[in-house]
Order: C-alpha cells, then sequence, then structure tokens
C-alpha cells in the first residue's frame, strides 16, 4: 500500500515538473519567436572575427632549412588570451597579420634582432612571445608546457624520419 501511494506521489510530482516545463518553454518560443521577427541586426559584421582554430606556423622561406618541425598552434587552446597580446600591431578592427608581416617581425637575417622572426617567438623576457608566456606559466604552476630542449618539445615535437 505504502508503495503504491509512493508510485502516486512521484507521478503527481512528475506531471507537475512537466506542466511546468511546458509552460516556461513556450514562454520561451514566444519569446524567441518575437526576437526573431524584428528586423534590427543581432551581430554587425565588422564584430565577427574569423580565425582558425589550429594552423601550423610556416616559416618564411629562408628559414625553412631549419631542422625543427614546424610548430602547430592551437587557438582554441589559447583562447583565454586577449588577441593583441599576440597580435601586438593589430587595431582589433582590419585584418591581422602574421608575425613575418613587413613592419613586424620581417628580419628574418638576424635571430638576436628585436624584429626578428626568431624573436616573436623565442624572447624569454617578453610574455608576448610563445615561449616566454609559457615559461612564466611553468613558474606560476599553470602549466607545465616542456619549452626546452627546443629539438623535441611541445613546440617542436621530435619528427620520425623517412629512412631510405
Amino acid at each position: 500500500m505504502k508503495t503504491n501511494f509512493l508510485y502516486v506521489g512521484m507521478a503527481v510530482v512528475f506531471a507537475v515538473l512537466v506542466i511546468i516545463y511546458a509552460t516556461t518553454t513556450s514562454n520561451l518560443s514566444e519569446e524567441i519567436a518575437s526576437i526573431s521577427n524584428n528586423k534590427s541586426e543581432v551581430v554587425k559584421e565588422e564584430l565577427v572575427v574569423r580565425f582558425p582554430i589550429n594552423l601550423e606556423f610556416q616559416r618564411p622561406e629562408p628559414l625553412n632549412k631549419v631542422r625543427f618541425a614546424q610548430v602547430k598552434f592551437s587557438h582554441f587552446d589559447h583562447q583565454d588570451v586577449n588577441c593583441v597580446k599576440c597580435h601586438h600591431t593589430w587595431d582589433g578592427k582590419s585584418q591581422i597579420k602574421g608575425c613575418a608581416a613587413p613592419g613586424c617581425h620581417d628580419d628574418i637575417k638576424h635571430k638576436a634582432k628585436p624584429k626578428s622572426y626568431f624573436k616573436a617567438f623565442h624572447t624569454l623576457s617578453s610574455d608576448a612571445s610563445c615561449r616566454g608566456c609559457h615559461v612564466k606559466m611553468n613558474k606560476e604552476g599553470k602549466t607545465d608546457i616542456a619549452t626546452a630542449p627546443c629539438a623535441n618539445n611541445a613546440c617542436h615535437p621530435k619528427q620520425e624520419r623517412a629512412h631510405n
């Protein structure tokens, strides 16, 4: 007898929850319909930022003789970082340019120069460079990404060579 009463009670509670859900959902549907009937634009094109989720950095041609593997980068893994931290010349509106673009890190010949392509990614004293940011995060205990040795780390994973 007590078991039957328990089942009836549970059925009543379930029915009440279904009614509440249906009522709430129908009101929500009406709100969504009223918004979609409104002709105002919710998103304006100038507010949309498009970027590749995953990419492989393409070195400028003179640097393709480097023995380290190309760096694979994930914007998804870095979504909590403000874009201008890395893209420091970006005004927030125009097209984002690559690091080797003229006027940025376009010095390909001299690794030690401040505007060199190499320094853009490897400067330890700057958390705007990949290596500097990850070293800082490692010291703060936020991550433990291996940044050295360069030939076999998170940035440049060891490549299997084809045997002839």
